[in-house]
Protein backbone atom coordinates (compact mmCIF):
# COMPACT_ATOMS: atom_id res chain seq x y z
CA UNK A 1 0.00 0.00 0.00
CA UNK A 2 2.88 2.30 0.65
CA UNK A 3 4.25 1.99 -2.95
CA UNK A 4 0.85 3.03 -3.92
CA UNK A 5 0.66 6.35 -2.03
CA UNK A 6 4.19 6.35 -3.33
CA UNK A 7 3.32 6.31 -6.93
CA UNK A 8 0.26 8.80 -6.47
CA UNK A 9 2.17 11.48 -5.18
CA UNK A 10 4.75 10.84 -8.18
CA UNK A 11 1.86 10.99 -10.40
CA UNK A 12 0.19 14.14 -8.75
CA UNK A 13 3.62 15.74 -8.67
CA UNK A 14 4.80 14.80 -12.57
CA UNK A 15 0.83 16.08 -13.56
CA UNK A 16 0.87 19.63 -11.73
CA UNK A 17 4.60 19.89 -13.44
CA UNK A 18 2.47 19.20 -16.92
CA UNK A 19 -0.11 21.76 -16.17
CA UNK A 20 1.49 24.66 -14.96
CA UNK A 21 3.95 24.80 -18.36
CA UNK A 22 0.51 25.02 -20.11
CA UNK A 23 -0.66 28.36 -20.90
CA UNK A 24 -4.84 28.47 -20.30
CA UNK A 25 -6.68 31.56 -21.67
CA UNK A 26 -10.20 32.09 -19.24
CA UNK A 27 -11.91 30.52 -21.98
CA UNK A 28 -10.42 27.22 -21.61
CA UNK A 29 -9.21 27.01 -17.93
CA UNK A 30 -11.71 25.94 -15.18
CA UNK A 31 -14.23 24.18 -17.34
CA UNK A 32 -16.25 21.42 -15.01
CA UNK A 33 -18.32 18.52 -16.43
CA UNK A 34 -20.69 16.47 -14.28
CA UNK A 35 -20.81 13.28 -16.08
CA UNK A 36 -23.39 9.94 -15.84
CA UNK A 37 -21.95 6.80 -17.31
CA UNK A 38 -22.76 3.40 -17.88
CA UNK A 39 -21.76 0.18 -19.55
CA UNK A 40 -20.79 -3.72 -19.95
CA UNK A 41 -17.47 -5.30 -18.41
CA UNK A 42 -15.41 -8.42 -18.67
CA UNK A 43 -13.45 -8.88 -15.55
CA UNK A 44 -11.46 -11.76 -14.06
CA UNK A 45 -8.87 -12.81 -11.32
CA UNK A 46 -5.15 -12.84 -11.95
CA UNK A 47 -4.14 -15.72 -9.41
CA UNK A 48 -0.22 -15.31 -9.08
CA UNK A 49 1.52 -18.25 -10.71
CA UNK A 50 -1.69 -19.09 -13.14
CA UNK A 51 -2.76 -18.32 -15.57
CA UNK A 52 -6.26 -15.82 -15.64
CA UNK A 53 -9.52 -17.38 -14.46
CA UNK A 54 -12.25 -16.83 -16.90
CA UNK A 55 -13.56 -13.97 -17.95
CA UNK A 56 -16.97 -12.90 -16.64
CA UNK A 57 -19.66 -10.31 -17.81
CA UNK A 58 -20.42 -7.45 -15.77
CA UNK A 59 -21.45 -3.81 -16.04
CA UNK A 60 -20.98 -0.71 -14.12
CA UNK A 61 -22.52 2.71 -13.46
CA UNK A 62 -21.73 5.69 -12.06
CA UNK A 63 -21.16 9.79 -11.63
CA UNK A 64 -17.87 11.55 -12.76
CA UNK A 65 -16.48 14.55 -12.16
CA UNK A 66 -13.87 16.46 -14.92
CA UNK A 67 -12.42 19.16 -13.79
CA UNK A 68 -10.16 21.24 -16.91
CA UNK A 69 -6.86 22.71 -15.57
CA UNK A 70 -6.76 23.77 -19.41
CA UNK A 71 -7.77 22.62 -23.07
CA UNK A 72 -5.21 19.91 -22.79
CA UNK A 73 -5.21 18.71 -19.17
CA UNK A 74 -8.20 18.06 -16.67
CA UNK A 75 -8.71 15.71 -13.27
CA UNK A 76 -11.19 13.38 -13.47
CA UNK A 77 -12.92 12.00 -10.17
CA UNK A 78 -15.78 8.87 -10.19
CA UNK A 79 -17.66 6.98 -8.05
CA UNK A 80 -19.00 3.97 -9.46
CA UNK A 81 -20.76 0.11 -8.81
CA UNK A 82 -19.05 -2.28 -10.87
CA UNK A 83 -20.24 -5.88 -11.12
CA UNK A 84 -16.89 -8.11 -11.08
CA UNK A 85 -15.80 -11.42 -10.61
CA UNK A 86 -14.82 -14.61 -12.60
CA UNK A 87 -15.50 -18.41 -13.29
CA UNK A 88 -13.46 -20.48 -11.76
CA UNK A 89 -13.22 -24.36 -12.07
CA UNK A 90 -16.13 -25.07 -9.21
CA UNK A 91 -18.40 -22.42 -10.02
CA UNK A 92 -18.84 -18.50 -10.54
CA UNK A 93 -17.28 -15.33 -8.03
CA UNK A 94 -19.46 -13.10 -8.35
CA UNK A 95 -18.32 -9.57 -6.47
CA UNK A 96 -20.12 -5.97 -6.07
CA UNK A 97 -17.81 -2.92 -5.66
CA UNK A 98 -17.46 0.83 -4.93
CA UNK A 99 -14.84 2.04 -6.96
CA UNK A 100 -13.48 5.40 -6.59
CA UNK A 101 -10.79 5.82 -9.54
CA UNK A 102 -8.88 9.65 -9.64
CA UNK A 103 -7.64 9.98 -13.37
CA UNK A 104 -5.60 12.79 -14.93
CA UNK A 105 -7.08 13.64 -18.54
CA UNK A 106 -5.09 14.41 -21.49
CA UNK A 107 -6.70 15.34 -24.82
CA UNK A 108 -4.60 14.72 -27.45
CA UNK A 109 -7.23 15.87 -29.73
CA UNK A 110 -10.51 18.05 -28.91
CA UNK A 111 -12.64 15.10 -29.26
CA UNK A 112 -9.99 12.00 -28.04
CA UNK A 113 -8.52 11.97 -24.23
CA UNK A 114 -5.97 9.32 -22.81
CA UNK A 115 -6.82 8.94 -19.26
CA UNK A 116 -4.76 6.97 -16.62
CA UNK A 117 -4.42 7.08 -12.48
CA UNK A 118 -5.46 5.12 -9.69
CA UNK A 119 -8.75 3.82 -7.81
CA UNK A 120 -9.86 2.60 -4.56
CA UNK A 121 -12.82 -0.25 -4.28
CA UNK A 122 -14.82 -1.21 -1.47
CA UNK A 123 -16.54 -4.92 -1.85
CA UNK A 124 -19.85 -4.26 -0.73
CA UNK A 125 -21.30 -8.53 -0.77
CA UNK A 126 -19.30 -11.45 -2.61
CA UNK A 127 -21.32 -14.85 -3.89
CA UNK A 128 -19.41 -18.12 -5.24
CA UNK A 129 -22.18 -19.90 -6.96
CA UNK A 130 -21.14 -23.94 -7.02
CA UNK A 131 -23.59 -25.77 -9.67
CA UNK A 132 -27.01 -25.47 -7.64
CA UNK A 133 -25.98 -23.69 -4.67
CA UNK A 134 -24.23 -20.54 -3.22
CA UNK A 135 -22.35 -19.57 -0.62
CA UNK A 136 -20.74 -16.37 0.89
CA UNK A 137 -17.18 -16.49 0.56
CA UNK A 138 -13.82 -14.58 2.62
CA UNK A 139 -12.37 -12.43 0.57
CA UNK A 140 -10.57 -8.85 1.67
CA UNK A 141 -12.86 -5.94 1.55
CA UNK A 142 -10.31 -3.38 0.39
CA UNK A 143 -8.68 -3.16 -3.48
CA UNK A 144 -6.79 -0.81 -5.39
CA UNK A 145 -5.08 -0.05 -8.24
CA UNK A 146 -4.31 1.48 -11.24
CA UNK A 147 -6.68 2.17 -14.27
CA UNK A 148 -5.77 3.59 -18.12
CA UNK A 149 -7.93 4.34 -20.43
CA UNK A 150 -9.24 6.25 -23.92
CA UNK A 151 -12.27 8.89 -24.30
CA UNK A 152 -13.57 9.66 -27.36
CA UNK A 153 -16.42 12.14 -28.05
CA UNK A 154 -17.24 15.80 -26.76
CA UNK A 155 -16.89 15.97 -22.66
CA UNK A 156 -19.93 18.58 -23.20
CA UNK A 157 -22.36 16.42 -24.48
CA UNK A 158 -21.24 12.60 -24.69
CA UNK A 159 -18.53 10.10 -25.19
CA UNK A 160 -17.14 6.24 -25.17
CA UNK A 161 -14.73 5.38 -22.84
CA UNK A 162 -12.60 1.81 -22.76
CA UNK A 163 -10.36 1.42 -19.82
CA UNK A 164 -8.92 -1.35 -18.06
CA UNK A 165 -8.20 -1.42 -14.39
CA UNK A 166 -4.89 -3.58 -12.91
CA UNK A 167 -5.81 -4.81 -9.25
CA UNK A 168 -2.30 -4.36 -7.09
CA UNK A 169 -4.45 -5.33 -4.00
CA UNK A 170 -4.10 -9.36 -3.15
CA UNK A 171 -7.28 -10.18 -2.25
CA UNK A 172 -6.71 -14.00 -1.39
CA UNK A 173 -3.93 -14.64 -3.53
CA UNK A 174 -5.57 -13.02 -6.36
CA UNK A 175 -5.68 -9.53 -8.01
CA UNK A 176 -9.03 -7.94 -10.17
CA UNK A 177 -8.69 -7.78 -13.96
CA UNK A 178 -11.27 -5.35 -14.96
CA UNK A 179 -12.58 -4.19 -18.73
CA UNK A 180 -14.94 -2.08 -19.00
CA UNK A 181 -16.59 -0.48 -21.98
CA UNK A 182 -18.42 3.60 -20.75
CA UNK A 183 -21.22 5.22 -22.75
CA UNK A 184 -21.32 8.54 -20.59
CA UNK A 185 -23.85 11.25 -20.77
CA UNK A 186 -22.99 14.95 -19.51
CA UNK A 187 -25.48 16.55 -16.93
CA UNK A 188 -24.38 20.28 -17.12
CA UNK A 189 -24.50 21.31 -20.72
Amino acid sequence: MNKLYQLLAACALLFSFTASAQTTSPQQAKQKYTSIKIGPSLTTLAIKGASWQDMQPGAHVGLYFLFMENDKFGIQTEVQYSLQGAGVEQGHLTLHYINVPVLAKYFIEPKVSLQGGAYAGLLLSQRFARESRSAATNLDSKDYGLAYGISFGNESKATVSLRHQVGLANINDAKNQVFQLSVSYCLNK
